[in-house]
């Protein structure tokens, strides 16, 4: 697996993950928001690999 698919993958996990806990917003909602917030760092420190700065 490339690093663009990891990326591509984290991101979209992340977008899907913040959607849901958004949409529902009871109990679980929470753990899907700070699941998002952990997918976008996972994201954030492969998209820095990539550029190497």
């Amino acid at each position: 697996m490339s690093a663009l698919t990891a990326f591509l993958l984290a991101s979209l996990a992340g977008f899907g993950l913040l959607c849901a806990g958004v949409w529902m917003m009871a109990g679980t909602a929470w753990a899907l928001i700070a699941g998002a917030g952990s997918m976008f760092c996972i994201a954030g420190f492969i998209r820095r690999g990539m550029t190497n700065e």
